[in-house]
């Protein structure tokens, strides 16, 4: 096995707490302790590389804190009724909705709130959603259970592009001024030219705070830059080791691999640049590796909403434009501690996109009504999250929670999804990504087109997975052959790069353990339960206070918010 994560020594009151914690939670009958974590903590304690990086830094301020509690922010109030809007009548309330978006912007900060009651969106106007360019703005209702607030698509959003079918506006999206987020490439996250780079002049090591650049002068007063690999084919032996490609593979056959990842700056000195957090790899100087500004707006949210679409039909994938993304909730596209939370989403076609952001949440919600396209994506960004989210749709979402696209660093943690296809991942030089105390159908929703495959490169952990759906002999993560069932398809099944598979349970499917980087206990699962909390607990030297409220709060939430 690998290793490959520097890390430095933890004080012995750290190391005595999590082993506190450790033994706590190894009491619990009936599971046995990881080897791979005993192994981890044993490698953390002596400063040496542990055999799965530290992922317990994505979500909202790096998971050391809870998501905000807006009654307390002390924002003024924008309530939409005072701008026009009118609850339970047949009148479109988008105008009104805009205007007070508006004046809490101009303000500065404020919570555009909506009063129980059900208001009227994308009839006969702003059917191409509605944009909040500014920090420290929150949208909230009156809770999204009976007797709350819904907010009600009455049309589907309109688009002019051809290019792709699914880029459809959202209901909702945060995002920077003059942002386009429709348009990506490789190197450039959200279609307009970086207005300036630096090179990097000398490797850093992943789990390092430091990076050298050729001018870090020019990015005095920037507080997130992005950290860009360009395409290129040398660096495929550190992303994917020595593995055999497929032949459709056109982008990684043709172009090799291409990296970024977002990070807030602490300080700068002369060329060097201080990270608050660590590098989620090696940054090589002979691969390329750039920086440029990442322009971001902050403390961003939904909360407390019933996010209502008017999607009623039986869904085909890729079937048109309204199939595929005509009906979609909200996005937050280059947001720094963002969040989602107790929000539902009914009769949607894809409910969030978190795009080119860092540390934003999707806390605690609901997918219902009919089956759509997506649950949740999380691309192009780094250490975003999402936790405890339920599909409830009829059939489930025909993708399952997402990280793809250049995405680093990413978790999903407590996620129940019984039915649909399963987890997705899909495509585009994913890395470094959890999926924690996942429940899902099985492994078969990833997506994205076969010329962008693989679904992920190096770093991909399944901790303590449930299966729902039908067991799998020999489940090939890595198959060369073609599908069995459709051999002429370009798909061939999930690609992910050596994958460690701990704790998979619910039906007896097995795996060809030729092609995974590690395999613990399959058939079992395994404790720690999470290793997401396992590591923050570590890291932090406690258990944070936000895990078990959210817990206590989702146990209660969830139920309730089912009745309606």
């Amino acid at each position: 096995m690998e290793f490959r994560l520097r890390i430095s020594m933890v004080s012995r009151v750290k190391i005595s707490m999590a082993i506190i914690f450790f033994v706590i939670v190894s009491s619990c009958k009936g599971q046995e302790k990881a080897q791979i974590w005993q192994t981890y903590v044993s490698q953390k304690s002596a400063g040496k590389p542990t055999p799965i990086i530290d992922y317990s830094y994505a979500g909202y301020a790096f998971g050391e804190t809870g998501i905000p509690n807006s009654t307390v922010l002390n924002y003024p109030i924008f309530d939409v009724t005072s701008f026009g809007a009118v609850a339970n009548d047949t009148i479109a309330d988008g105008f009104a909705i805009a205007k007070a978006i508006k004046a809490a912007e101009k303000n500065g900060k404020g919570i555009v709130y909506f009063p129980k009651g059900r208001f009227i969106v994308n009839k006969g106007e702003h059917t191409r959603g509605f944009e909040i360019n500014s920090s420290n703005i929150i949208l909230k209702g009156a809770g999204a259970g009976p007797e709350g607030t819904e907010i009600f698509m009455q049309d589907y959003m309109k688009h002019d592009k051809s290019l792709f079918k699914w880029t459809s506006p959202y209901m909702f999206t945060f995002k920077p001024e003059n942002l386009n987020v429709d348009t990506f490439c490789s190197t450039n996250l959200a279609g307009r030219p970086y207005s300036y780079t630096s090179k990097i002049v000398k490797d850093s090591k992943l789990g390092s705070k430091t990076i050298y650049v050729e001018n870090a002068k020019q990015f005095i007063g920037q507080t997130h830059i992005i950290l860009v690999m360009p395409y290129n084919k040398e660096s495929m032996v550190d992303f994917m080791g020595d593995l055999e490609t497929r032949p459709q593979w056109e982008r990684i056959n043709n172009k090799g691999i291409a990296a970024n990842e977002i990070h807030k700056i602490v300080s700068i000195k002369e060329n060097v640049i201080t990270l608050e957090k660590p590098l989620l790899t090696d940054v090589k100087k002979k691969y390329g590796w750039y920086i440029a500004p990442h322009e971001v707006i902050e403390e961003c949210g939904f909360e407390d909403i019933h996010f209502i679409g008017n999607f009623q039909e039986s869904f085909v994938h890729h079937k048109n434009q309204i199939h595929d993304g005509g009906w979609k909730g909200v996005k937050m596209a280059h947001v720094s501690n963002g969040w989602i939370s107790k929000c539902v989403f009914s009769n949607v076609n894809s409910a969030v996109a978190i795009v080119g952001s860092i540390t934003t949440s999707v806390m605690m919600n609901i997918i219902n009504g009919k089956q759509g396209h997506g649950s949740v994506e999380m691309t192009f960004g780094t250490r975003n999250f999402v936790g405890l989210w339920k599909d409830d749709t009829d059939k489930g979402q025909w993708h399952g929670i997402d990280a793809s696209h250049l995405a680093a660093g990413n978790v999903a943690w407590r996620i129940y999804a019984p039915k649909g296809r399963g987890f997705d991942l899909h495509s585009g030089n994913t890395r470094q990504t959890l999926y924690d105390c996942y429940e899902g159908y099985n492994m078969s929703g990833h997506g994205g087109n076969y010329k962008m495959e693989p679904h992920h490169l190096k770093g991909f952990t399944l901790w303590n997975f449930k299966q729902y759906g039908p067991a799998v002999t020999n489940y090939d993560y890595w198959s060369l052959q073609p599908r069995e069932d459709n051999s002429k398809s370009p798909y061939w099944g999930f690609a992910i790069t050596n994958p460690y598979i701990i704790g998979f349970h619910g039906t007896s499917t097995t795996f060809n353990e030729a092609n995974l980087g590690y395999v613990e206990s399959v058939g079992k699962k395994v404790l720690p339960e999470s290793l997401y909390e396992a590591q923050l607990a570590y890291r932090v030297g406690k258990r944070p206070d936000w895990i078990d409220e959210v817990l206590e709060t989702w146990k209660k939430w969830h139920k309730e918010v089912g009745k309606k």
